[in-house]
């Protein structure tokens, strides 16, 4: 099966659109939808796990940017927002 990478851009791109406007349940569905035909997207993880944090999550969001750096060790913004999630000075 071919992946449809616009469709899947389209769907990254609502979920940020709901983000920046508090909509975090509508986020979280829009980039669940991306991690369903693509679970090796490392942005869908990293984008779940600012929505985590900034709902007072911490746990649930270390785990989710945890997981975009296990499918992509030089995803800095996730290394730097983990790092940060766990006090660790950069």
């Amino acid at each position: 099966m071919i992946k449809d990478n616009s469709q899947e851009a389209n769907h990254v791109e609502l979920g940020k659109f709901y983000f920046f406007n508090n909509k975090f349940d509508e986020a979280i569905a829009e980039f669940k939808k991306v991690l369903e035909t693509n679970p090796s997207n490392s942005e869908a993880y990293y984008n779940i796990g600012l929505i985590k944090e900034v709902s007072n999550l911490p746990n649930e969001a270390k785990d989710m940017c945890s997981k975009a750096l296990a499918i992509n060790p030089d995803y800095k913004i996730a290394k730097d927002r983990l790092n940060k999630l766990i006090g660790v000075k950069n």
